[in-house]
């Protein structure tokens, strides 16, 4: 219930009662939906795949409460096609700003359904491949890690002077110093590292490095400054590790070869881009040796 309450359009005066998922306008009494049709409103249908569709983006609910999520979802389409009408009666739907929204959110869809289709074709990832990825990276499966750490989380800040101030500091108390006398506030606690669900490059940087290096890496808008108390191994085998291996696997697949097609399409339409002076890129700066020449006049 919360994931569609948040998604409300308005807040209404008068929430909208689902009643056998029948609304009259007017006339006669509109028959009970049935088969792929779970509403009607006004003229229009609401079918089953419309709904799936719309609870795709919610977090899966329990099975006890799956009923309840659906008829949520309902109720917000329902509301959300009743508006949109009244909306289209009252010529919203011809505002100039409301076309260039539409434009801009039809070009959107398109580019993302494009991804889609390009990510839909990258072939399946091989046991075989998967297992290679295992034996190539130990310290993820066979040799799993998992690190206890002592942590320092801060917001990335604005004053960028402070990254740099960072990077010489050899302990967290270092760290600690440097953050309450520049007034950033932070966090610090413990926490466990799984190799797990990292990248396996990090892992492998932060297995490498000396005993109590401080180490940093960016998550979101937040910055983890890490140092590592104690290392323990749990292998990552079997069934399930093959599973992880290829799911990441297919997901690094899929970036790549979906990064490869869009840049292919952009550069294709290149010459087919024009942009105002206002807008266009600076002009690269000549390279040393031309700028010499010219100066030379040779």
């Amino acid at each position: 219930m919360g994931f569609f309450k948040a998604r409300h359009l308005l807040i209404p005066a008068v929430a909208l009662v689902l009643s056998a998922c029948n609304f009259n306008f007017g006339g006669s009494k509109p028959k009970v939906p049935t088969g792929q049709v779970v509403a009607t409103v006004g003229g229009h249908e609401i079918t089953v795949r419309q709904l799936n569709a719309e609870l795709s983006g919610a977090a899966p609910a329990a099975p006890a409460a799956q009923k309840e999520q659906k008829r949520a979802a309902l109720n917000f389409m329902i509301e959300r096609t009743v508006l949109a009408d009244e909306a289209r009666k009252q010529g919203i739907d011809k505002d100039p700003d409301f076309i260039m929204l539409s434009q801009r959110t039809m070009d959107a869809l398109l580019a993302q359904q494009l991804q889609a289709k390009v990510a839909a074709t990258v072939p399946a990832i091989t046991l075989d491949e998967a297992t290679r990825f295992e034996n190539a990276n130990p310290n993820i499966f066979a040799e799993r890690k998992i690190f206890e750490v002592d942590q320092i989380r801060m917001n990335q800040p604005s004053d960028r002077t402070i990254l740099a101030k960072l990077q010489p500091l050899k302990t967290l108390d270092e760290v600690v110093n440097l953050l309450t006398e520049s007034k950033i506030p932070f966090q610090r606690g413990t926490t466990a590292l799984d190799a797990v669900g990292q990248n396996p490059k990090l892992i492998d940087a932060i297995v490498a490095l000396p005993p109590q290096e401080v180490f940093v890496f960016p998550a979101g808008n937040q910055i983890m400054i890490n140092q590592v108390k104690n290392v323990r191994t749990e292998p990552f085998t079997g069934d399930p590790a093959n599973k992880y291996a290829m799911n990441v696997l297919r997901l690094e697949r899929t970036q790549t070869a979906v990064q490869r097609q869009m840049a292919a399409i952009l550069a294709k339409a290149k010459n087919t881009i024009v942009v105002s002076k206002d807008y266009a890129p600076p002009k690269a700066a000549p390279a040393p040796a031309a700028a010499a020449t010219a100066k030379t006049g040779g």
